[in-house]
């Protein structure tokens, strides 16, 4: 799933809909986990070894060249970004490098403190709104530790969640921590 994710994370900002892209790492590791479990369990319950350890092979084969090819990809860096054409925006806009007036793809380097403080300002965030886009952001903790590191419920939580997303215009917590990472602060 994190393979998925990251990789169609990469893909959505070259898309139209960036917010959508992230969340279809999940939705095909679920595709995919339904179309082998029935094969799997037939091959399982035909108690036929050889069947098994053919299919086993087959797939470790897929998936070391899948990866291999991935790795080969990112050699120089352009490869990951010379193939895909950057898509227009919500607003039509067009996002080809070169243009006068688009956001450069590399943020400038700020340091956390100075991009979270940055963020919170551009979005009028409250004291406990930071507090949790901060522990979102840093941690790749499970919301309910999350939800203990900062003395809340999780339902707490996930209204703090709710109401950071309205304000960024974010509609998933993986959205709002790429749209985090990915923002650049306006001068």
């Amino acid at each position: 799933m994190v393979f998925f994710t990251t990789k169609f994370a990469a893909i959505s900002m070259y898309a139209r809909w960036a917010y959508l892209w992230p969340c279809m790492g999940r939705v095909i590791n679920n595709v995919c986990s339904m179309l082998v479990t029935a094969p799997a369990v037939a091959i399982i319950s035909s108690q036929n070894v050889l069947a098994a350890v053919s299919v086993v092979l087959v797939l470790f084969v897929g998936i070391a060249i899948s990866l291999l090819g991935q790795f080969g990809q990112d050699g120089e860096g352009e490869a990951t970004h010379g193939g895909l054409a950057l898509a227009t925006d919500d607003l039509g806009v067009s996002c080809e490098p070169g243009q006068a007036d688009t956001v450069p793809l590399e943020a400038p380097e700020l340091s956390f403190d100075d991009r979270l403080d940055g963020f919170v300002a551009a979005f009028g965030l409250t004291k406990r709104e930071r507090d949790v886009l901060e522990a979102l952001v840093v941690s790749d903790d499970s919301v309910q530790d999350v939800a203990a590191a900062l003395f809340l419920s999780r339902s707490t939580l996930y209204r703090h969640i709710a109401s950071i997303n309205k304000k960024t215009g974010a509609s998933s917590r993986v959205a709002l921590i790429n749209f985090f990472w990915s923002w650049i602060p306006q001068d």
